[in-house]
Formats: C-alpha cells, sequence, structure tokens
C-alpha cells in the first residue's frame, strides 16, 4: 500500500486509475477468446466482468488496506435498504409500460442476466464506486467534478447503440446524464452501491421486459422517457424526503469545490 499525501498526488492517482480501466473495459473482450468462451453467453459476459473487477481491485490495492475495500466501495452496505429503495423508483416503469407495450416473448434468462444483471452491476462497480469513488471518497474532489470523467466514459460506453451520429449522441446524453443520477444516488444514501444497481438493473429490466416504442436503445423513445423521468423525479423525492425527516442536509459535501 502506498500513502498519497497531497491532494494532487490524489488526483492524478484516480484519474490515471480511471483511464486504465476505461481502456481496459475497451479491450477486455480480447481475452474471452483466448479462454475460448462463446460469444453472446452468460459465461462470457460474467467472465469479462470479473477480469475487470479484479483489474479495479488490484489498482484500489495500491492505495488502500485490504481490510477497506469493501467499505469503500459500499458493498457492505444494507443491500435490502438499497433494493427497496430501488424497486419503489422504478415502480411507475412496471405500471406503465405493461400498460402501453407488450411482453417481449423473446426475453430469456440469459439476456437477464448478460443485459441486466452483469452492466446493473459491473457498471455500478466500475462507474461509481471504483471511478467515482477514486475522486469524491479518495482525492476529495468536489461532486460535479467527481462525476465528470466516470460520466464521460460512461456515456461512450454507450454510443454504440445509436444508428447514426445524432442518435448516437443522444445515447451518449442520456446515459451521461444517468451517472450523475446515479452517483448522487450512491453518495446520498451513503455510499450504498446497491442503491445504484438495484436502479441500473430493475431500470434495465423493465427496458428487456417490455415492447416499449424506445426501450430498445439507451437513449429511449417519448414515452419511456417521460416514464424515466418520473422514476428519477420519484427516486429524488424520497431521498430528500429521507434526509429532511433526518434532519439531514441533502448536499452536506463540497459540490463545486476542487
Amino acid at each position: 500500500m502506498i500513502t498519497l499525501k497531497t491532494k494532487g498526488c490524489k488526483v492524478f492517482f484516480a484519474a490515471l486509475a480511471s483511464i486504465i480501466g476505461y481502456v481496459a473495459w475497451w479491450n477486455v473482450y480480447r481475452i474471452t477468446p483466448l479462454l475460448d468462451l462463446p460469444k453472446h453467453t452468460v459465461i462470457n459476459s460474467v467472465a469479462k466482468d470479473l477480469v475487470m473487477v479484479i483489474l479495479a481491485l488490484m489498482i484500489l490495492l495500491i492505495v488502500l488496506k485490504p481490510k477497506d475495500i469493501c467499505s469503500f466501495l459500499g458493498l457492505d452496505s444494507n443491500l435490502l435498504k438499497g433494493f427497496l429503495v430501488a424497486i419503489v423508483s422504478v415502480l411507475p416503469l412496471y405500471i406503465v409500460f405493461p400498460l402501453i407495450g407488450s411482453i417481449n416473448q423473446d426475453y430469456s434468462v440469459s439476456l437477464f442476466i448478460r443485459r441486466c444483471v452483469c452492466p446493473g452491476f459491473f457498471e455500478e462497480f466500475l462507474c461509481r464506486a471504483f471511478m467515482f469513488g477514486l475522486f469524491f471518497r479518495y482525492a476529495k474532489v468536489g461532486f460535479f467534478w467527481a462525476t465528470i470523467l466516470p460520466a464521460i466514459g460512461f456515456g461512450i460506453m454507450h454510443i454504440y447503440q445509436g444508428h447514426d451520429i445524432l442518435s448516437s449522441l443522444a445515447a451518449f446524453g442520456v446515459t451521461f446524464l444517468g451517472a450523475l443520477y446515479f452517483s448522487w444516488m450512491y453518495v446520498a444514501w451513503n455510499y450504498n452501491l446497491w442503491v445504484p444497481i438495484g436502479l441500473h438493473l430493475l431500470m434495465n429490466t423493465a427496458w428487456g421486459i417490455f415492447n416499449v416504442t424506445g426501450t430498445e436503445v439507451a437513449a429511449g423513445g417519448l414515452i419511456s422517457n417521460i416514464m424515466r423521468i418520473v422514476s428519477i423525479t420519484l427516486a429524488i423525492t424520497i431521498t430528500v424526503y429521507y434526509h429532511r425527516k433526518k434532519g439531514e442536509k441533502v448536499f452536506d459535501y463540497p459540490v463545486f469545490s476542487f
């Protein structure tokens, strides 16, 4: 373990770790063929995510004690509480989508794991707990600045869902804003990583189970985006109410300071 004493060194480490994480993310697909794992399968998706998780943990071991890593990431938080917040927040999707759409008959357990469970856990682990955490919790950078690099990277990773420049930019914009939302929920619920994991997983699941115009891509359609806004508004309302009931400030941390 290395102890970095200055804030500048910690910020540099967080930035370097994030860049390494994204470069590895872009190239991890090269590893599974070496293991002779078939494409578009659960074991392939899990293997790629597991490689990235191990890499992130190895990087964290450079600056954190092993016993502190779970707490730093928020994995030791209340899982039931995290998913309860998520379930209530995304409930509008599961009420409205069946009324305006139809059930996806092609949906399967394999698709659920590959497109909901794996992205829901891995992307929140890497982008929120690891990258955002290094900037915000470790380097003590203000919330706004701490979200920028992870949010940009998170958006870039979803550009492929667009079929032209405009739709690609829309996919980037929606996922960029989503990264800000997930980061805020992560912090607001005392670094309970199961909150953004639950939100991400359950939103993706609704996008997969129901056939509604726009749910086939990250950018979404008019109805799906309206319901996404309703869900986010509900989550924010619940979070603000929770803090005020406890007599706490919602933004009890630096936001724009660097």
